[in-house]
């Protein structure tokens, strides 16, 4: 069996980024000049360990109406789905309450 060679990482403002990242991006083969920047992009760095996720990728994870995307509906359906939950649950307590 082969073993896997797992990379250390370390986390710079709460993104993982492989360990041998240097510390400054001037000295990443990647970058260009002062005025251009890293060629690559932030959301595209060769030392990302993860997918950087955008705010509401992140509110939309785990749901069961956004498959492998975000939601594009202006309403959240995971949001809408808890309110009803929420509704249903004071009217059978309004129901108990009258009968």
């Amino acid at each position: 069996m082969r073993n896997k060679i797992r990379r250390k990482t370390i986390v710079i403002d709460g993104i993982r980024y492989f360990a041998d990242k240097p510390e400054n991006c001037r000295n990443c083969f990647f970058w260009k000049n002062r005025k251009v920047g890293c060629i690559l992009g932030r959301e595209n760095c060769y030392y990302l360990a993860e997918v950087i996720k955008t705010e509401q990728e992140k509110k939309c994870e785990n749901c069961c109406y956004a498959k492998d995307r975000a939601c594009v509906s202006a309403v959240c359906y995971k949001e809408l789905n808890r309110w009803l939950i929420v509704n249903r649950k004071l009217r059978e307590k309004e129901g108990a309450v009258n009968a």
